[in-house]
């Protein structure tokens, strides 16, 4: 019995001991799964090392096996040509980590065109969470790739023209085109506009943002305000802002002399529009409120001899054009009067398409006000139909103070404006007398019966909408799309002329005065 005991307590410390041994080895491994001595490496390159035709605005990305963090070094970008170098530091805004903090992405500055592109990492730029940096790309890696397009543009874009010009004494206050030799784009940076008095940036407008249009060589910038009169101003932007398409960078302008100029002195009197409509839509009152095709027009307007009034503007069926939104083309307090005259001819057209406001035309109550034609091919004063043509008006906020003005309902009937004769129609809004005034061909009409046709104290709120701020739209309402909307308001033709904008009530001595021109 003896022996057999012994054998078992022998077999049992046998047993202890490998049982022991296997707790300390797996304990071991516990410590090693959880001490990370691993580096992190990048799994995979875009674009891939080798290819060609890399779109000049690509990212490039790195893959890594393991989460990782920002840490410090730099991205070098280099190709042939010494222009094309780019350095970007890791922590700088153009390096992102995202995907569960495996995939880097860097935004650098577009490529140059046809170009071969080598990029070098430093090391240490990312790390892991156990602070195991990057220990840099394998001796036997490289990344490399070439760019898409032409080889052979190396030369930068050249500044053809410019409004306004240098040294200009009549500059618009409404924005800047620049033309150059070739197509351009931009890339991140600014325009600033500077007061040449005080050295202070008046407007710094993203190169990139929607102030700014390009039209193959031509970029126009609109200012988020107009600049004021009178005023000495200087633009400056940095070199690259502008390129070309291959991607060579435009200079800049980076001083306070070579692109100056001082805005138009203005008109100083109360015509604050006048469009005479000859051979374009430029504005001669003084302010230079130059009107411009509308954004969503179909077609273009054009210009014709007319055998009674001379040089005149044809609006055919799908276009319009716009004024510039500017404070003194807003009626904002109730004693701000203002005077609008124009002369047209059209022919009959169906339903109620607008001819001149600053309205959204979708609904009479909309803020602001609209000159329009209704079922003008059916009216003459008499015949019994209704409308004929309405001068519509509501304030700000939309409160369903809506005024409308209608040819049919004054005493006597108006004449008919749509009978393809040359009319003058003249819209006098006396606020500081609460009264508004409809000519046509000099003469007053009126409903005196009506007072909702023609007191303005039931409008006392701005005559615009204060939120769209919308601008005066000629031949459409503000949308763009009212007229358009219809084939029956859409097909409208006809000519216009002497388009003039007061700051005041005209007199009824002025209006004829207007009318014997």
């Amino acid at each position: 019995m003896k022996k057999i005991e012994s054998k078992i307590k022998y077999r049992s410390f046998i047993f202890t001991l490998l049982g022991l041994f296997a707790f300390l080895l797996s304990c071991e491994n516990d410590l090693e799964d959880e001490i990370d001595i691993v580096n992190p490496y990048v799994v995979s390159y875009n674009p891939v090392p080798g290819v060609d035709g890399v779109a000049l605005n690509s990212n490039l990305v790195l893959t890594f096996d393991d989460i990782v963090y920002k840490g410090s070094g730099k991205i070098t970008i280099t190709s042939d040509v010494e222009l094309a170098k780019q350095v970007i530091d890791v922590n700088d805004e153009a390096v992102t980590i995202s995907n569960v903090g495996r995939v880097m992405t860097i935004n650098p500055q577009d490529f140059l065109s046809g170009r071969d592109y080598q990029v070098v990492i430093d090391r240490g730029i990312v790390v892991d969470s156990t602070g195991n940096a990057y220990f840099g790309m394998p001796d036997n890696e490289t990344w490399t790739f070439k760019s898409g397009g032409n080889a052979r543009d190396l030369d930068a874009p050249e500044l053809a023209t410019q409004s306004p010009t240098d040294d200009d004494t009549e500059a618009s206050v409404f924005g800047l085109v620049l033309t150059f030799n070739e197509g351009v784009k931009t890339a991140a940076g600014s325009f600033v506009i500077y007061d040449a008095s005080t050295d202070a940036p008046v407007h710094t407008i993203d190169a990139e943002g929607e102030m700014l249009v390009i039209d193959e060589d031509k970029l126009s910038i609109t200012y988020p305000a107009p600049l004021s009169f009178d005023t000495n101003y200087y633009v400056q932007f940095e070199s690259g802002v502008v390129k070309d398409i291959a991607g060579n960078p435009f200079g800049g302008i980076t001083d306070a002399t070579t692109w100056n100029f001082k805005t138009v002195a203005g008109s100083g009197t109360d015509l604050v529009v006048h469009l005479p409509f000859d051979s374009d839509l430029a504005d001669i009152s003084g302010n230079k409120f130059d009107a411009t095709l509308g954004e969503t027009a179909t077609a273009d307007v054009s210009f014709e001899n007319d055998a009674t009034r001379g040089g005149v503007i044809r609006f055919n069926a799908g276009s319009y054009a716009r004024l510039p939104v500017h404070p003194l083309l807003r009626s904002v307090e109730a004693t701000d009067d203002f005077s609008v005259n124009l002369w047209i001819k059209l022919a009959g057209t169906d339903s109620d398409p607008a001819i001149i406001g600053n309205k959204d035309w979708g609904s009479g109550g909309n803020p602001g006000w609209l000159l329009a034609t209704d079922d003008g091919h059916e009216y003459a004063p008499g015949n019994g139909t209704d409308h004929g043509w309405i001068v519509n008006i509501a304030d700000d906020p939309k409160n369903d103070n809506r005024m409308d003005w209608r040819a049919a309902a004054t005493t006597p009937q108006a004449p008919a404006l749509s009978d393809d004769q040359w009319h003058m129609v003249t819209m006098v809004f006396d606020r500081t007398n609460s009264e508004l005034s409809v000519y046509i061909d000099g003469q007053e009409f009126e409903s005196s019966a009506i007072a909702s046709s023609f007191d303005l104290s039931t409008v006392p709120g701005p005559l615009y909408d204060t939120v769209n701020d919308y601008p005066i739209t000629i031949w459409e309402d503000v949308t763009g799309a009212y007229n358009a909307s219809d084939d029956r308001r859409g097909a409208m033709t006809g000519l216009m002329d002497e388009l003039k904008i007061y700051n005041k009530a005209l007199s009824l001595t002025e209006v004829t005065a207007l009318f014997a021109e």
